[in-house]
């Protein structure tokens, strides 16, 4: 890849806004030249210029920052509140790595889930999964993404986790099986009791910790949420009650299509789309049919993208394994197609992203020519737009997928360098500014935060 450019991934006006960037993932590095992606823009501006959700957000540019963001949708993002968002991943893992009831409870390789929250404390956390949250909800206010991150790290953490420990209890030796089976238990009884939690099933409960308190305190700060704007908090409790339960399949997929309905259970797609919802406090209706395609797409596209992230590091966690099977996109791809080898299956995997951006856009120009949608079905749609592609930029500067083979070089803690300033103290910008600005024309690209500007 060519040398990163960080100090271009913004705006020149909201350099100083954006979060650390140390990491690039390439998950296509091999990229034949007739699979050339083209930046492609929301086609119509669904918030007005003194929405006050836009001051929540500022627009990123990672390919003109030289970064390999392998994804056409032109909308990447990140919340102004990223460092609210952090504390409160922060607080929820300490308190995760603090609690007794996780203390014993060994979820793989003799790794506790205390054990994993420690593991995820380490330095540089925020560069594996926390920073999610602003890329992927840029429009959520402060409250809002302090919510938001803390219920993302019980998605990737303790679910995740959990799901993987019932795998691995399956390919154990028959002398370790009543072992396994008691830890499993122990594991889904501290599952459960989430669960009760979230469902607010007090009968069930077990005496509180700091832990299941600050829990608690999450389910109230989204059921709060739905007092003051949107009706989303509820539904992203219930999505993520849903994912917790979910199961592994015992089969191969025969078809793509049936490997990504799969995914979207998998990926934990509809507590994402909920999750979108409440970040711009919207009372839109997610069973509503005219939105069904589009958010079908939606939904392939973020199991697509996590896939195409994560393939390498899951094919070396299987391959390390006992009887560990791997599940993505791309081993089905090459299973399907027979394929000569994964570098292949990977460019597939890649085409057949490219095609469901493609037929994104074509459904949203259906909707805005044929369809009539209010301004808040535009501003949801619109949002979940941002947050696929804010998924994308997610996994490919995350450490969590890409590992340190994907350090960028030469980073030190200030990863964006100082806009050079005149004495006067504004000229610089004003040119740094203005040959950002006709860069972006060059391409053929408008920004509305550069209209502004100028």
């Amino acid at each position: 890849m060519d040398w990163p450019q960080l100090s271009r991934l913004a705006c020149p006006t909201d350099a100083a806004l954006i979060s650390p960037v140390k990491f690039a993932h390439d998950p296509v590095p091999k990229i034949p030249l007739y699979l050339d992606a083209k930046e492609t823009p929301f086609p119509r501006e669904s918030f007005n210029s003194s929405h006050p959700l836009l001051k929540n957000r500022f627009k990123l540019y990672p390919r003109e920052a030289r970064l390999p963001f392998r994804c056409s949708l032109d909308a990447a993002n990140e919340c102004r509140f990223w460092k609210q968002g952090l504390e409160s991943s922060m607080e929820l893992l300490k308190l995760l790595s603090d609690d007794r009831s996780t203390n014993d409870i060994v979820v793989r390789g003799g790794v506790t889930m205390a054990g994993l929250a420690q593991r995820e404390l380490r330095p540089e956390f925020e560069h594996r999964f926390c920073k999610a949250t602003s890329y992927m909800y840029p429009f959520a206010d402060e409250e809002r993404t302090k919510l938001l991150a803390a219920s993302m790290v019980m998605m990737f953490l303790w679910d995740d986790k959990a799901e993987a420990s019932s795998d691995s209890a399956v390919s154990f030796t028959a002398e370790t099986k009543s072992d396994s089976a008691h830890l499993s238990t122990k594991l889904n009884s501290v599952v459960e009791d989430f669960v009760n939690r979230i469902n607010n099933i007090k009968e069930h409960l077990s005496p509180n910790s700091r832990l299941q308190h600050h829990i608690d305190s999450i389910i109230s700060g989204f059921r709060a949420a739905d007092l003051a704007a949107g009706n989303a908090g509820q539904e992203v409790i219930d999505a993520m009650s849903k994912s917790l339960r979910r199961i592994r399949p015992g089969f191969q997929f025969r078809t793509l299509r049936q490997y990504l309905d799969f995914r979207h259970d998998n990926v934990s797609a509809d507590y994402v789309l909920a999750a979108v919802k409440f970040s711009v406090a919207s009372g839109v209706d997610l069973t509503d049919p005219r939105l069904a395609r589009y958010l079908t797409l939606v939904k392939d596209h973020l199991a697509i993208i996590n896939d195409m992230a994560s393939y390498d590091k899951e094919k070396r966690a299987c391959e390390s394994s006992d009887g560990e099977r791997i599940i993505n996109i791309v081993d089905v791809i090459q299973r399907v197609m027979s394929l000569p080898d994964v570098d292949s299956a990977k460019v597939m995997a890649y085409a057949y992203q490219l095609q469901t951006e493609a037929w994104m856009m074509e459904e949203l120009q259906h909707l805005g020519s044929e369809v009539w949608l209010g301004d808040q079905e535009w501003q949801y749609l619109e949002a979940t737009y941002i947050c696929a592609a804010g998924n994308a930029f997610f996994s490919m500067t995350s450490s969590r997928y890409g590992g340190e083979i994907a350090r960028l070089p030469g980073e030190d803690d200030k990863t964006l360098s100082p806009i050079p300033t005149t004495p006067s103290g504004n000229t610089a910008t004003e040119d740094s500014l203005e040959k950002f600005i006709v860069g972006r024309q060059r391409i053929g690209l408008v920004d509305s935060c550069l209209v502004e500007t100028t």
